[in-house]
C-alpha cells in the first residue's frame, strides 16, 4: 500500500477519525450520520466497506458452523444451525470493518483528502486551513503537521459548496 502524499509529493497521515465520527462511521446509515465529512467519507468507500462486511460475515458464518458440526458434533440444531453462526457473522464482520478501516480510508485517501480539503480541513491531522498564507508554489503549509496543500484545493470552512 503506498503512503499518502500532499500536493508536493511529501508523505503524510492520514487524519485520525474522532470517537464520535467514528461512532457514525460504524452505524453506516448516512441519512442518520450528522457530520457532513463522514456522510461524504462514507460515500467515498462504501463499496469497500460493503465487501468487507460480507467477508466477515460469511467468515463468521463459516467458523461458527464448524466449530458447532465438525469439533462439537452438534447436528440439527437451532441453535448451531441458526442462531450461533448468525451471532458470529455479526461480531466477526464488526471486528474486520473496524480492524480495516484505517486500511480503506488509506486506500482512498485521494478522495478523502479532497473531502477534507473542500471543507477547509487538513486531511493529514485535521487542522482548520482557514486564513493560512500561501507559499511561493501556491500551497498552503499546515502548521500542525506541515503537510501542504495547493490553496485552489483548499476551500474555507464558511464556504458553501454548490453542486450544478
Amino acid at each position: 500500500m503506498p503512503t499518502p502524499l500532499d500536493d508536493r509529493r511529501k508523505p503524510c497521515g492520514v487524519a485520525r477519525l474522532t470517537n464520535r465520527q467514528l461512532a457514525w462511521r460504524a452505524i453506516g446509515i448516512k441519512s442518520l450520520t450528522k457530520d457532513k465529512i463522514i456522510k461524504q467519507e462514507q460515500q467515498a468507500t462504501i463499496n469497500t466497506e460493503v465487501l468487507i462486511a460480507l467477508v466477515g460475515g460469511v467468515l463468521g458464518w463459516a467458523l461458527a458452523s464448524f466449530t458447532g458440526i465438525v469439533l462439537l458434533g452438534q447436528k440439527g440444531t437451532l441453535l448451531w444451525n441458526l442462531i450461533i453462526p448468525f451471532c458470529s457473522s455479526i461480531v466477526v464482520s464488526t471486528l474486520l470493518w473496524f480492524g480495516l478501516l484505517g486500511w480503506v480510508r488509506l486506500r482512498k485517501f485521494d478522495r478523502i483528502a479532497q473531502i477534507h480539503l473542500t471543507h477547509g480541513i487538513c486531511p493529514s491531522c485535521a487542522y482548520q486551513l482557514d486564513d493560512l498564507t500561501t507559499q511561493d508554489d501556491g500551497c498552503v503549509v499546515c502548521p500542525e503537521c506541515n503537510a501542504a496543500w495547493k490553496q485552489s484545493r483548499v476551500r474555507r470552512a464558511d464556504e458553501t459548496v454548490t453542486h450544478a
